[in-house]
């Protein structure tokens, strides 16, 4: 176990923290200090690597069915996004920085595509919700993902994992860790590979979509050269190759809704594509290739300097995103593909001060470095060879007499992106115990963002130059901040503590980027700025067998950013959605009932509502404006819940049968901002089994394992479908995985 006091390493040993978060005292770094998470008043919920290999969980997809409040939204690798409490997804955009700050072993991941690696031999992942900024590198206006992975050990220790199952899938993953010199230098090198085949049909090209294809490593050094410094250097890569993110129609919109749609409808026909819902194949005709690869180097070093700890986080990243996509939605050739390379390079330094334990004043002082910079080739429009007669079809259909249109195939509308991001921050925070069991709490927090970017227009051959409208964008903003936090924490026992807080967040402001915007719709985008009331409620029951956290909150969200559709099938435009106020209940229990049966229950209660939204796009086949006060936030599920039962007995010989149950469940939501009826999302709930054996005194694990057991399907997200230049047809979005099945065995030495 890493040293009391000092600033978290990440040496923890694998066996020893798992061990802990199992046996009712889990620990957790999310105030940059090794505590027990039952003593920080932070609504945070932590999720134990032990517990991601029992579950089988290893995206941050399967996370979400772990935790409240919490949701993982995968478009693609360019336009992942993950939200807290309802705010924070919304499609990437090159001109827009994440809610929800996402850290890896310290380091700030500056896209939100960057953490879709697989989750391979972490050692705890860590969800604190609410503004998190007097404490971390970077802002955040809705919370953190704190992802720790495990870090070298002066044990030898090896763990491999291979597993199996329907639709190809394999996954092999391998970590060996232990000391180069004794005392001195330690390593741990992991290395995992995953794959699936794809699970939705494509009629058109034959090759099935939505497959999964990651492999990657990370290589890790931990020194000691004297009891008082401590340096882990880490260095990793990953690469994506599949189909990912391919869409289903779920319902056709009627003609009768719009003329628009109408004519869209007939000019498809006319080509001899008559659209209809299907949630077992897609028709798309361009080939799906999703291409990701990233790596990057950090270096930690923890220096006890007695009355404190002194911590330096200095990390390179780089990410390239190449993918090819089609564009249209449908087997016609009229927009063939779509294509965003996108290469981002990061650069981050923070320095961190903290205070040695003990005494009635504790505390921590910080400073931040980031420079990100982005450069994206974007085609954002590919013309195929049905795009003449569609789009001459569509013109005769409201003007008989109306010219032919001829548009050259492969003729091409191109965006390229060069965008960066500076920023840095001073922040700190202070605990004082004004009695022993009373302890105020106070952070402060400043922060200086410029952002610039240039967007620049270019066509290829002769493309329809109705949807091809040059722009050319030399933008720049910057902004200042001052974010605080102040709480009030009462500890009477050990096994109680009750806290309020009050806190602010900020995002900085946005640039638009990559869309020919409206006349009226601004090139720069408001900050989005929070104000966060909370209170909460930690308590361990009948000899810590029973730990059950609540908290309720009320949030007030000015400038929330987000991604506009147009319904004509035009590239989306970023906009200030107006006011949001979300206010809720989580709650979060685990409970060992006998030393056999565990159970472990969570949920929320979310209501995330617009409370200035006067100027709103209006949904499909309603014109003009629309006012969407007091409608609901979009992409935020109002009841979340998440249950696991595990049964393990002993059978002697030093056997351990244990099955594990799962469910979980999510209410309905709406999948754009409009709100539209169309793109509203049905609940859904989801059950998973899993029974094995542990055997060899604990050292194999071999275990069978059924996801999606009923086969729900369910759709991740919602959307219009629309071809460019036209209208819009229908409605779709991507669909969840469906049953799988499997067999995995597991090694521990």
């Amino acid at each position: 176990m890493a040293t009391p006091g000092r600033a978290d390493t990440g040496t923890t040993d694998g066996a020893t923290a798992a061990a802990a978060a199992e046996g009712g005292e889990v620990v957790v770094t999310a105030r940059h200090q090794t505590e027990k998470a039952q003593d920080v008043p932070v609504a945070l919920s932590v999720v134990s690597g032990q517990r991601l290999e029992k579950t089988g969980a290893y995206t941050l997809a399967d996370l979400q069915q772990q935790v409240p409040s919490f949701t993982a939204y995968n478009a693609n690798p360019r336009n992942a996004s993950v939200a807290i409490r309802g705010i924070g997804v919304s499609s990437a955009s090159d001109g827009l920085d994440s809610s929800v700050g996402v850290y890896v072993d310290n380091v700030y991941l500056g896209r939100p595509g960057m953490a879709l690696e697989d989750l391979i031999d972490v050692e705890r992942v860590e969800v604190l919700r609410g503004p998190q900024g007097t404490l971390f590198g970077r802002n955040s206006s809705a919370g953190v993902l704190n992802i720790t992975t495990r870090g070298p050990s002066f044990q030898w220790g090896l763990t491999g994992e291979v597993s199996g199952g329907n639709y190809g899938y394999n996954q092999q993953r391998l970590s060996v860790t232990g000391p180069l010199i004794d005392g001195l230098l330690a390593f741990r090198i992991t290395g995992f590979n995953t794959h699936r085949n794809g699970v939705l049909n494509n009629d058109t090209t034959g090759k099935d979509a939505n497959s999964v294809g990651r492999r990657g490593g990370r290589v890790q050094l931990l020194a000691t050269p004297s009891d008082r410094l401590t340096i882990r250097a880490i260095a990793d890569y990953s690469k994506e190759s599949d189909t990912c993110c391919v869409s289903v129609t779920k319902q056709v919109l009627p003609a009768s809704i719009g003329a628009s749609t109408a004519r869209t409808l007939q000019a498809l026909a006319a080509l001899g594509y008559v659209p209809a819902a299907n949630t077992h194949h897609t028709l798309n005709n361009a080939p799906q290739r999703m291409r990701t690869n990233q790596w990057g180097a950090s270096l930690q070093a923890d220096w006890d300097l007695g009355f404190a700890t002194a911590s330096s986080i200095t990390a390179y990243r780089y990410w390239h995103f190449n993918p090819l996509q089609d564009s249209d939605g449908t087997p016609l050739d009229i927009i063939q593909v779509n294509v965003a390379k996108t290469r981002d390079r990061q650069v981050s330094q923070e320095l961190r001060l903290a205070s040695a334990p003990g005494g009635r004043l504790s505390w921590q002082l910080g400073a931040f470095y980031f420079h990100q910079r982005l450069k994206d080739h974007y085609i954002l429009n590919q013309f195929g060879t049905d795009a003449s007669a569609f789009y001459t079809t569509f013109a005769r259909l409201a003007n008989p007499n109306a010219a032919a249109i001829s548009v050259a195939p492969g003729s091409q509308y191109i965006d390229d992106v060069d965008t960066s991001v500076d920023s840095i921050a001073a922040f700190g925070q202070a605990n004082y115990k004004i009695t022993d069991t009373v302890t105020l709490t106070g952070g402060v927090r400043y922060t200086h963002d410029r952002r610039d970017g240039l967007s620049d227009t270019s066509t290829r051959g002769t493309p329809y130059a109705a949807t091809s409208i040059p722009f050319h964008y030399d933008v720049s903003v910057k902004g200042n901040n001052v974010s605080w936090l102040g709480s009030l924490s009462w500890k009477p026992t050990e096994g109680l503590l009750a806290y309020a807080s009050a806190s602010t967040g900020y995002k900085g402001a946005g640039l638009n980027l990559n869309s020919s915007v409206s006349t009226g719709t601004p090139l720069v985008l408001k900050p989005e700025k929070v104000h966060n009331y909370e209170i909460g409620l930690k308590q361990q029951l009948f000899d810590k067998r029973l730990t059950l956290d609540l908290s309720a909150y009320w949030t007030i969200l000015n400038g929330l950013q987000a991604n506009i559709y147009p319904l004509n099938g035009a590239k989306s435009y970023l906009a200030n959605v107006g006011k949001v106020r979300a206010r809720g209940i989580e709650a979060d229990a685990s409970w060992d009932v006998t030393r056999e049966l565990m159970l472990t229950v969570n949920g929320a209660f979310n209501d995330a509502r617009y409370t200035a939204y006067h100027n709103a796009p209006c949904p499909v086949g309603v014109s003009g404006s629309c006012d969407l006060t007091g409608s609901r936030v979009y992409q935020s599920p109002k009841w979340t819940a998440n249950a696991i039962a595990e049964y393990r007995f002993d059978a002697g010989h030093g056997i351990a049968p244990y099955a594990i149950a799962r469910y979980a469940y999510r209410s309905n939501m709406y999948g754009t901002v409009d709100d539209g009826p169309y793109g509203r999302i049905p609940g859904y709930g989801l059950a998973s089994f899993r029974v094995g054996a542990t055997f060899g005194d604990g050292r194999y694990d071999a275990s069978a394992w059924i996801d999606n057991a009923f086969d729900k399907t369910y759709y991740q997200g919602l959307g219009a479908s629309s071809i460019v230049g036209g209208g819009t047809f229908a409605y779709g979005g991507q669909l969840g995985t469906p049953r799988t099945a499997g067999v995995t065995f597991r090694v521990v030495l």
